[in-house]
C-alpha cells in the first residue's frame, strides 16, 4: 500500500496546509481561522466553544455551533489527501499530528533551544538555532486568518520574531559578522523604526566597519524618526551611543568572546532512594575503577525500557568521578541539528576534528562521557559516537551511552549490535525489590495488596511504581483512574511512537485485557497491512506484546492510560459498538459482555438485552449475573424484557435446591414495575423465596 503523505502546516506564512509538496485548499477565511486553531494546539482536543471563541470571540452569530459541524466536516473532507488527521468526538475536535510538522511550534523550540545555548555561552549554536527559526517564515504569521484568536497569536508571534531578528543580529555582531551586517539592519531599522535596539546595533556595524561619518549620520537619522514618529528623545543607551562613536571608545571595537559549550548538565545528584540494581552497579564501576585506578578506557552501553531508571543508575554509579564526568542528553528536538550532541558535549571544535579533541582533552586527566537517550540522538551523532567508541579502546576515556527500545532506527541497532563494550540491561523490579522501594519511600507499610498490584500494575516499572507509591502516599486510590501525573509520566514515555500507532493503541486498549489483530481491524476499520505494519511497530516498541495468537499491553497501566484519554461518554459508546463488531462476527459470548460491562452503567444499545437473553447460557456464570444485574436497572427496558432479565437474574442467583445464602441478601433485585407510595421499590431477594422451594 503506498505511503499516505504527511500533512505539514504553515502559519508563519502562505497557505496553510500542505500535504507532501501540494497545497490543501481549506476554503473560507473562517473555515481557516477553525483550522488554525486546530493547528496551533495539535494533538489536544479543543471543544467548540474554545473554536468559536476562537472565530467570532464575544459575539458569535446564533448558528455558530452549526457552522462550526459545517467547517469541520469541511476540513476533514480537504485533509483526506493526508490520512485523517482531524479527530471528531464528543469531546471536541483535535488536529491529531506531531508539533514537528506545524512551523509555529518548531518556531518556538528553535527559540527555545536557542535560548538554552544563550545561557551556557554557546554563541555559535544560539546563531544557527535562531537561523534555523526565522528560516521558517515565508511571510506574515496567520495572513489574513479572521478571528479574536488569530489576532491574538499574530501579535504574539510578530513580537517573538522581532525578538529573533535583534538577538540573531546581536549574535552576529558579537562574533565579528559586523561588515555583512551593516546593510541587514539598514533594511530592519526602515521597517521598525521604533526599534531603538535596531538603531543601536546599525550604529555599532557601521562604526566597527570603519564607517564613523556613517555610524554618525545613522545616529542622527534615528534620533530624528524617534521624535517624529513616537514625540520623544530616544533613550540614554543610544545617546550615550553617539558621544562613543564620536570619541572612538576603543570598547566600542568587536571583542572576540571565547566561545563557552555547555556540558548539557552536570553530573546529576546520586538519587535520594536507590534501591536493588547492585549487579548493574557493580558492572558500571568496575569500568570506573579500571579507567580512574589504571587509565583503562571501554565503553558501556546502558538499555532499558523508559522509566527503567538509567538515569538513577548512572548517577549513582559515576557519583566518585563527578569532576571527570561530561554528561549530554538527547532530546527530541537534538535530531534537527546535525552533531548538535557532539558539539553540547565536546565543543564546537570537535567538529572539526573529534580525534584532536578528545585526545587533547585526555591528556589532562581520564574522562567519562556520558551520552543519554540515544533514541533520540540524530544520525551523524550517532556516527560520531561509534568513532568515540573506537577511541576509548586506546585513550582514559569511558564512553557511556543509554538508550530505550526504539523501532525502525536501524543505526541505532546496528551501533548497538557490533559495540564490543559491555551492555548493562535493565530488567524491571521484581517483588522484593518492588518491597524495599515501598519501604523506603512510604512512611507505613501498605500491605501485601497494594504491593502486589502496583507490582503488576507497573510490570515492575521504577518510573511507574514511584509515582504510584507518590500518590498513595498522598492517600489517592492508585486502583482507579490513572491521576494526572501518572498520565504525564506515561505520555512522555510514549512521544517516540507515531500518531497513527498511538491511534491504534487508543483502540486496542479498549478491546480488553487481550485482542487479535482482526478484532482491531473491526474496531479500527484500517487496511489490514497498514495495521499489521503499526502493531509490529508497538511490539518493537515494547508497548504491546504477544499472548499466544493474541495481543496485549504488556504494562497493563500504559492500557489504563490509553483507555483514559477516551473522554467517558466516548469511551461508553464505543464500548457498545465494539460489543455490537464482536456479537456480529460471532466472538464468544464473554467477550461481549466483557466489552459491555467496561461501557459503565448505561447500557443504551438496543441489541444488548435481547443478546443477553439469548446468550446467557453461554456466559460465565459470574460475568452473566453481573450484566443480567447491571442491565436490569436500565430505564429503556420494555416490560417483557425488564420481567425476563430479572427472573434469569433471579435463577442464576437462587437454586432450586435449598435456600439462598445469606449473603445475597445484600443483592436487590430491581422490581420497576412495583411501586410503593408511588415509587420505585426494590424487594430483596431472599423475600422472593420459599424455604426449600424455588424463586417466586
Amino acid at each position: 500500500m503506498d505511503e499516505v503523505p504527511s500533512l505539514t502546516v504553515r502559519l508563519l506564512g502562505g497557505p496553510p496546509a500542505w500535504c507532501g509538496t501540494g497545497e490543501i485548499a481549506l476554503g473560507p477565511a473562517q473555515r481557516q481561522a477553525v483550522f488554525a486553531a486546530l493547528a496551533l494546539r495539535a494533538g489536544h482536543f479543543v471543544s467548540r466553544k474554545e473554536i468559536i471563541d476562537a472565530v467570532w470571540g464575544e459575539q458569535p452569530p446564533h448558528s455558530a455551533t452549526g457552522i462550526v459541524y459545517t467547517y469541520v466536516s469541511a476540513l476533514r473532507r480537504a485533509l483526506e489527501p493526508a490520512g485523517e488527521p482531524l479527530v471528531a468526538t464528543r469531546a471536541g475536535y483535535s488536529l491529531d499530528l506531531p508539533k514537528q510538522q506545524v512551523d509555529v511550534h518548531v518556531f518556538e523550540a528553535e527559540l527555545e533551544r536557542a535560548r538554552g545555548h544563550r545561557l551556557t555561552g554557546s554563541h555559535h549554536l544560539e546563531l544557527e538555532s535562531l537561523r534555523i527559526a526565522l528560516g521558517l517564515w515565508r511571510g506574515s504569521a496567520l495572513n489574513g486568518i479572521p478571528g479574536p484568536f488569530a489576532e491574538t497569536q499574530r501579535a504574539r508571534l510578530n513580537e517573538l520574531r522581532m525578538y529573533a531578528l535583534e538577538r540573531q543580529a546581536e549574535v552576529a555582531l558579537d562574533l565579528g559578522g559586523y561588515r555583512e551586517l551593516a546593510g541587514e539592519l539598514a533594511v530592519l531599522v526602515e521597517r521598525h523604526p521604533l526599534r531603538e535596539g535596531l538603531h543601536r546595533m546599525l550604529i555599532t556595524a557601521l562604526f566597527r566597519s570603519g564607517r564613523q561619518a556613517e555610524a554618525l549620520t545613522a545616529f542622527d537619522r534615528a534620533r530624528e524618526t524617534i521624535i517624529e514618529q513616537s514625540g520623544l528623545e530616544p533613550g540614554p543607551e543610544l545617546l550615550s551611543l553617539r558621544q562613543r562613536v564620536v570619541d572612538g571608545d576603543p570598547t566600542l571595537h568587536h571583542q572576540d568572546r571565547p566561545e563557552r559549550h555547555r556540558l548539557a548538565r552536570a553530573l546529576p545528584e546520586p538519587p535520594s532512594v536507590f534501591v536493588g540494581r547492585e549487579f548493574e552497579l557493580r558492572r558500571v564501576r568496575h569500568h570506573l575503577s579500571a579507567l580512574l585506578t589504571d587509565g583503562r578506557g571501554g565503553t558501556v552501553w546502558v538499555d532499558g525500557e523508559a522509566g527503567s531508571g538509567k538515569s538513577a543508575l548512572l548517577a549513582e554509579a559515576l557519583a566518585p568521578a563527578k569532576k571527570h564526568t561530561r554528561w549530554v542528553v538527547a532530546d527530541e528536538l537534538t535530531s534537527a541539528v546535525p552533531l548538535s550532541l557532539i558539539a553540547d558535549c565536546l565543543g564546537g571544535e570537535a567538529l572539526d576534528s573529534l580525534a584532536r579533541t578528545v585526545t587533547d582533552l585526555c591528556a589532562h586527566g581520564p574522562q567519562v562521557l556520558v551520552f543519554e537517550d540515544l533514541h533520540w540522538a540524530d544520525e551523524e551523532s550517532l556516527l560520531a559516537w561509534q568513532r568515540l567508541h573506537r577511541l576509548a579502546e586506546h585513550l582514559p576515556l569511558l564512553l557511556i551511552g543509554s538508550a530505550r527500545p526504539l523501532p525502525q532506527r536501524r543505526t541505532l541497532d546496528v551501533l548497538r549490535s557490533r559495540l564490543d563494550g559491555e551492555i548493562v540491561s535493565l530488567p524491571p523490579f521484581d517483588g522484593p525489590t518492588v518491597e524495599a522501594l515501598a519501604e523506603e519511600t512510604l512512611a507505613r507499610d501498605p500491605g501485601e495488596d497494594v504491593l502486589g498490584f502496583a507490582a503488576e500494575y507497573t510490570v515492575g516499572n521504577a518510573a511507574y511504581l514511584c509515582e504510584l507509591f507518590a500518590e498513595f502516599a498522598a492517600g489517592r486510590d492508585i486502583t482507579g483512574a490513572p491521576h494526572a501525573r501518572v498520565v504525564s509520566l506515561v505520555e512522555d514515555h510514549l512521544t517516540t511512537l507515531s500518531v497513527s500507532c498511538k491511534r491504534m493503541l487508543t483502540s486496542a486498549a479498549l478491546l480488553g485485557s487481550s485482542f487479535t489483530v482482526a478484532d482491531l481491524a473491526g474496531v479500527t476499520g484500517r487496511d489490514l497491512r497498514e495495521l499489521v505494519e503499526t502493531v509490529e511497530v508497538a511490539l518493537a516498541a515494547r508497548v504491546l506484546e504477544t499472548e499466544g495468537e493474541r495481543l496485549r499491553f504488556r504494562v497493563p497501566l500504559v492500557r489504563s492510560v490509553f483507555a483514559a484519554n477516551t473522554p467517558p461518554a466516548i469511551r461508553t459508546m464505543l464500548h457498545q459498538e465494539i460489543a455490537s463488531t464482536m456479537a456480529g462476527t460471532g466472538a464468544p459470548a464473554d467477550r461481549v459482555a466483557e466489552q459491555l460491562l467496561q461501557a459503565g452503567d448505561e447500557l443504551t444499545a438496543r441489541w444488548i438485552p435481547q443478546w443477553l437473553l439469548d446468550n446467557v447460557g453461554a456466559l460465565s456464570t459470574g460475568l452473566a449475573v453481573e450484566l443480567l444485574h447491571l442491565l436490569s436497572h436500565q430505564q429503556n427496558l420494555t416490560e417483557d424484557q425488564h420481567q425476563a432479565l430479572t427472573a434469569e437474574l433471579a435463577g442464576l442467583l437462587l437454586p432450586e435446591r435449598g435456600t439462598a445464602d445469606p449473603a445475597d441478601t445484600r443483592i436487590f433485585w430491581p422490581a420497576a414495575r412495583i411501586t410503593r407510595a408511588g415509587q420505585p421499590w426494590c424487594a430483596p431477594l431472599h423475600a422472593l423465596t420459599r424455604p426449600g422451594g424455588p424463586p417466586v
